[in-house]
């Protein structure tokens, strides 16, 4: 398995205060697919995935990405992790205003570890050279987060993670921007877990977790699949 959780737990605040935002959960996937985990607010799933992308680490449990043992690492060893194996896109781009689209993804190539993909490849890939010179306020909603999902790319992560990746986009641009994901897998080989409360987005995925109150409740496989454009957003 490419990535294996087993009985996570973490744990904020102590005493009565204390919120269990992973209880024991556990789920596994394999390389090379899209998964999608799903779940309300506050059930952890954002949580879940700090955890797998080494933003944080568990109180207890265990987390293997490609064949790493994640849960041991120290905070050092951490940084190392995400630099070379994660690749991340947040519902609110977090793209450098002061920069072009095309120097926002620069800035991610420029501390890669691994072979970084062309610049030119990545925007010809997600249609973006007609707005590679622009600057973000320059760009539309479904534009900036193209550039977000370029820039988590070009360093070529073995494993990209999504953060509510459609929350603030219209349907359309949506279904764009989840038809680049689609690209991405496919054409790169790179294994991706997009987190949403929007169960439309599960039809287009292989693997579909779903957590509640902490926990994982069900995983299962999606025999299915239909394409990110046949979904009803």
């Amino acid at each position: 398995m490419f990535i294996e959780m087993r009985d996570a737990v973490k744990q904020y605040g102590h005493g009565e205060a204390a919120v269990r935002a992973l209880d024991r959960a556990s789920f596994s996937m394999k390389k090379g697919k899209i998964g999608v985990i799903l779940g309300a607010s506050g059930s952890g799933k954002s949580t879940l995935m700090n955890m797998i992308g080494g933003i944080d680490k568990l109180d207890s449990g265990r987390i293997m990405v490609d064949n790493c043992d994640i849960s041991q690492y120290s905070r050092k060893q951490l940084v190392g992790y995400r630099r070379e194996k994660i690749g991340f896109v947040f519902q609110f781009y977090n793209l450098i205003p002061n920069l072009t689209a095309r120097e926002n993804i620069e800035t991610t190539r420029d501390i890669a570890v691994n072979e970084s993909i062309d610049i030119d490849e990545i925007m010809d890939t997600l249609n973006m050279t007609s707005f590679a010179n622009r600057y973000p306020s320059e760009l539309s909603g479904g534009q900036q987060q193209r550039v977000a999902i370029a820039r988590a790319i070009a360093k070529n992560p073995a494993l990209l993670l999504c953060d509510e990746l459609t929350g603030a986009l219209d349907s359309k641009s949506s279904k764009d921007v989840l038809s680049y994901i689609e690209k991405i897998n496919r054409e790169y080989g790179t294994t991706v877990l997009i987190i949403t409360h929007n169960e439309a987005i599960q039809q287009m995925a292989d693997m579909v977790i779903h957590v509640k109150d902490g926990r994982v409740v069900s995983q299962e496989e999606n025999d299915n699949k239909i394409s990110a454009q046949q979904l009803a957003l």
